[in-house]
């Protein structure tokens, strides 16, 4: 019998992907998916990399990210020079994605 990943999340997907010849077929059958899948994976892999480089991202980053990336996919192929070593890249990267977060609210006397 047939595997169905279709009703797997997306997350569980990137934490813990299946391997084998079903689930190479589901991906071949659904390139949608297999495309989100991958940015995802991506993403995460981004977001580990800056929590490892002791820089704080906020919770809901990552989820922000990928929202912007499904915008505009230049931003993916940033994202693979950033992770490839390339610190400049990283950090306009950096520049341009905390320029979308909201600035802070000032202090109340």
């Amino acid at each position: 019998m047939a595997t169905s990943f279709d009703d797997i999340s997306i997350t569980d997907l990137v934490d813990a992907p299946p391997a084998g010849t079903e689930w190479e077929a589901w991906l071949a059958t659904h390139p949608d998916l297999a495309a989100e899948i991958e940015i995802a994976r991506r993403v995460r892999a981004f977001v580990a990399e800056l929590r490892s480089s002791a820089i704080e991202v906020p919770a809901d980053f990552e989820a922000r990210l990928m929202a912007r990336i499904r915008a505009d996919r230049t931003l993916l192929d940033l994202l693979d020079v950033g992770l490839s070593g390339f610190g400049r890249a990283v950090m306009e990267l950096l520049h341009l994605l905390f320029d979308l977060l909201p600035a802070p609210a000032p202090a109340s006397a």
